[in-house]
């Protein structure tokens, strides 16, 4: 369970996309898998989620890291990336919003912090 005294100080990457037309879903949760077991081999990496919306339309990863540093260099790394090709491949890159963030606020069930 995290330190609820003070805030999580590590990078969130939130990427926001949709799957082009042809691709599925099912591909897609298959091509995450490369990601996934990329993702772990790179310096800094915490954790992955990658997320549907509830009218299934569109994705959003959210992976954190030690730190900026890190996120950038993994984020440039990627696109040369044979296990991340196959799910850029499925992805609508022009109007993928990608970014990152550190938190600000943290809020627990059952804490009164």
């Amino acid at each position: 369970m995290p330190d609820k005294t003070t805030l999580d100080q590590s990078t969130f990457e939130i990427v926001f996309f949709k799957i082009k037309e042809d691709a599925t879903h099912e591909q897609l949760v298959a091509a995450a898998v490369g990601v996934s077991k990329w993702a772990k081999q790179q310096p800094g990496f915490i954790d992955r989620k990658l997320v549907q919306s509830a009218d299934g339309e569109s994705y959003v990863e959210l992976v954190r890291w030690s730190s900026l540093d890190n996120a950038l260099k993994a984020a440039e790394l990627s696109y040369s990336s044979t296990d991340c090709a196959p799910m850029f491949a499925l992805i609508q890159m022009d109007d993928m919003k990608f970014f990152h963030a550190k938190s600000v606020i943290e809020t627990y069930a059952g804490v009164d912090a």
